[in-house]
């Protein structure tokens, strides 16, 4: 790589960068694209994991009057309604294996800031926004018919509910693994793809037009390697403000890191392939997700300064959760001891001055604006909208900057299925089976250690065991193709373990 020149430079290869370096490479440029740590392990894989339709942004916990207030921002949450019900079409219909349907279930209380009617009048603006696409299976329940729905009983104050709406929603299964089959679909195509390489300078030579990247081998300290490319993009999620710092320019902040929190536990058979809308004590939306035979709940939304990597969920923030959580289905009674396991993430959104938590709006910065040629930072790119942002991405490079090569046609075929069941995961397939899906994921996904095994290639990590009982297995089935010793396999396997225990924790005392 040392030396090499490239049409198009992407620092980050979360779902956006991954998207972007296989639109960008089969539209015929040459793409690099490196990530500081493994594939997919920021905000990609630390998300709701929800395929949204779009309903969060007409009912967002802001009563009808706010909004209408603000027609500005009405017409722009309209408008990324129909980006999402579009997104939410392709991505049901080209990868429908990834994705899991539920029945999304959400009360509608007296004290309520929307009414029934007004749950129907954005259930039919939805419709619009896509008419013939992914149905919705929108219906709603009055108070005397909860027996129509399972989870009914479950709900909080039985006296004050006015009606039950529901309709159909998809959680994906799993989004590491999307990131994944695009990034290695560009690699197909002949983009350079890697990992665990970070980025300590970009230079900017204005004579050849071009920027020199200084990249640094993560786990290998003493390699270095110097290129050159005619486009950065700045795809770095909640680390992209920090990028930026490494032009040695300065720049108005563009991303606002909010972090938030899940926890995953068990419920009752009653909420099998059920999830549960609702909104928490301050007005924001709690969700409640059906995943692999259990439910994760969440989220909590703090800003977060400085750096994003390794955060956790705290046992106050747990605790919150499960006090939200009890006050929206008080029937559960949980406690820290249901928690099988929490996670945190640090979500990028796009810094507003108006908003102190940050706004939804994916944009894309020319950051000639800010004195720096060459560059395009993005924020505020969710998992579901991928590829309208790897087409914007494209609509902005195509005038100024074409393409070095020829169009190539690109595959959104799952290639990490590995006949994966319909829980996802290869936990219940026969021993034959999950050796191939290891030895696949060893010898050509780049994994750097049993966790990126566990947790992204093979999607095991997201089990109500998280993948503990096969942890061992993995280890030594993949050993003899990444050249681990015995006392590199042991050691493997402990720090994956280290890794569960302080990452993706149980509260103390559970």
């Amino acid at each position: 790589m040392n030396g090499q020149h490239f049409d198009i430079a992407i620092v980050g290869a979360g779902i956006n960068g991954a998207s972007a370096a296989q639109h960008l490479s089969a539209a015929g440029y040459r793409v690099l694209v490196v990530d500081q740590g493994d594939f997919a392990n920021g905000a990609t894989s630390r998300s709701s994991r929800l395929l949204h339709c779009g309903l969060r942004h007409l009912a967002n916990g802001s009563s009808i009057y706010r909004m209408m207030l603000r027609p500005d921002k009405l017409l722009k949450s309209l408008g990324t309604v129909r980006a999402d019900m579009l997104a939410r079409d392709e991505i049901v219909d080209s990868i429908p294996e990834r994705v899991r349907a539920m029945n999304f279930c959400l009360p509608i209380y007296r004290d309520d800031p929307y009414t029934p009617w007004h749950m129907d009048a954005a259930f039919a603006m939805l419709r619009m926004a896509s008419p013939k696409g992914v149905p919705l299976d929108y219906r709603r329940y009055r108070a005397n018919q909860l027996d129509q729905v399972p989870v009914g009983p479950w709900l909080r104050d039985p006296d004050r509910l006015r009606s039950v709406a529901v309709f159909r929603e998809y959680v994906f299964d799993w989004p590491e693994r999307i990131a994944l089959d695009a990034l290695f679909d560009a690699r197909r195509m002949g983009a350079e793809v890697h990992n665990y390489i970070q980025v300590q300078a970009l230079v900017r030579d204005d004579a050849k037009g071009h920027w020199r990247l200084t990249l640094q081998e993560v786990l290998q300290e003493c390699r270095a390697h110097e290129v050159t490319a005619t486009v950065a993009l700045n795809l770095a999620g909640a680390w992209v403000d920090r990028v930026i710092g490494r032009t040695g320019r300065n720049a108005p902040q563009k991303c606002q890191g909010i972090k938030g929190i899940h926890i995953a536990v068990q419920l009752p058979p009653e909420f099998a392939d059920w999830g549960v809308f609702n909104y928490n004590s301050l007005g924001e939306p709690l969700y409640c997700l059906p995943w692999r035979g259990i439910h994760y709940v969440g989220l909590t939304r703090t800003p977060h300064k400085g750096d994003a990597t390794g955060v956790f969920a705290t046992d106050q923030e747990i605790d919150w959760m499960l006090a939200e959580t009890n006050r929206c289905l008080p029937k559960l009674g949980l406690s820290r001891a249901d928690v099988l396991y929490s996670w945190a993430g640090v979500n990028p959104l796009t810094h507003d001055e108006e908003m102190p938590l940050g706004s939804r709006e994916i944009k894309i910065h020319n950051l000639s604006a800010d004195g720096i040629e060459g560059m395009f930072t993005l924020t505020g790119g969710p998992i579901m909208t991928h590829r309208r942002v790897a087409n914007r991405l494209l609509e902005c490079l195509r005038p100024g900057f074409p393409p070095s090569g020829p169009e190539q046609e690109l595959s959104y075929r799952s290639e990490g299925s590995f006949g994966l069941g319909d829980k996802g995961g290869v936990a219940s397939l026969n021993a034959k089976v999950l050796r191939a899906a290891i030895s696949h994921c060893a010898q050509h996904e780049n994994p750097a250690s049993l966790a990126d095994l566990m947790m992204r290639r093979l999607g095991l990590g997201w089990n109500a065991d998280q993948g503990q009982e096969l942890a061992e297995q993995v280890a030594r089935e993949a050993a003899p193709h990444l050249g681990w010793s015995e006392e590199r396999t042991v050691s493997e396997i402990n720090t994956f373990r280290d890794h569960l225990a302080r990452y993706r924790r149980k509260p103390s005392g559970s």
